[in-house]
């Protein structure tokens, strides 16, 4: 009881975070700005990068070089943070997963049981035992299952990187 009442509350933690996540996803689906944040912000505040660089404490030409860095993609995490709060701003950072992390979680747990089961189907059809493609699918089906709620489910992440080109 005390395994199943654990993995209830992870599928619970799950669905929050998903909720959350999907609140974002419209959000993050926007381009940012062809000029960055910084640039684009600061021109909307009418602050000059004269000014912009007093509140951080260095050069125009720093000011300059940072906006560059966002541009390239350069830019570290902590010069972003005290570039926003010199404009009242703050920086937000997140991941959106490309699809809901249960069908990730299910997606890696079905490419791990294909694979398994691509090699016992082998070794049946060579003793001719193959079975048809539904029991194939029911068996896949019951692996991926098992992977995902009665193994630990940190194994998915285990498998091979060249595995999830196999499916």
């Amino acid at each position: 009881i005390r395994v199943f009442m654990k993995q209830i509350f992870k599928k619970m933690m799950r669905e929050q975070i998903q909720a959350g996540l999907n609140n974002l996803a419209e959000l993050a689906n926007k381009p940012a700005p062809k000029g960055g944040w910084i640039y684009t912000i600061r021109h909307a505040l009418g602050m000059s990068g004269t000014q912009l660089a007093k509140r951080l404490g260095c050069t125009q030409s720093n000011i300059t070089a940072l906006e560059r860095r966002e541009k390239a993609g350069t830019i570290s995490l902590q010069s972003l943070e005290q570039a926003a709060d010199a404009m009242n701003c703050r920086l937000v950072y997140f991941f959106i997963p490309n699809k809901p992390l249960d069908q990730l979680r299910e997606d890696q747990a079905r490419l791990i049981a294909k694979k398994r089961m691509r090699a016992i189907n082998h070794s049946m059809a060579l003793e001719q035992q193959s079975l048809t493609q539904a029991q194939k699918q029911q068996q896949e089906d019951e692996l991926a299952h098992e992977l995902m709620y009665h193994d630990n489910a940190k194994h998915l992440w285990d498998a091979d990187e060249d595995d999830k080109h196999d499916v």
